[in-house]
């Protein structure tokens, strides 16, 4: 399995992968992002919500309390897969503007390390 990094920013990453069965890349990505301290919280087939925290508390308590929520947007063509990884939080969810600060570092090492892992 094969990871490519296509396109990055602020909020979202894209990478294509390849060499992975659909179930082969579900399990390795719900492994990756429990290794990050992400449990999957919903899926929706092409659409995955992984999530970290309580965030009627961080809305309460701001950067107090530790919240964190990446997106994934799944697409299949001939075998390639295209990832589309969003930091999926707003001013609120994020703790103010020190809270933005924060998530789109912890999203820019998440996508270090994603990029890693899948091309291990």
């Amino acid at each position: 399995m094969k990871a490519t990094l296509v396109d990055f920013g602020k909020d979202a990453a894209v990478y294509t992968i390849e060499g992975a069965t659909r179930n082969e890349l579900e399990n390795k990505l719900n492994l990756f992002f429990g290794s990050q301290d992400l449990p999957l919280k919903k899926d929706n087939g092409n659409e995955k919500i992984y999530e970290k925290g309580n965030k009627v508390i961080r809305v309460l308590f701001g950067v107090l309390v530790k919240y964190f929520k990446i997106k994934l947007e799944i697409e299949e063509s001939n075998g390639l897969f295209t990832v589309k990884m969003i930091r999926n939080m707003n001013l609120v969810l994020s703790g103010g503007l020190a809270g933005i600060h924060a998530s789109r570092k912890k999203f820019g090492e998440i996508s270090d390390a994603f990029k890693t892992y899948f091309s291990a």
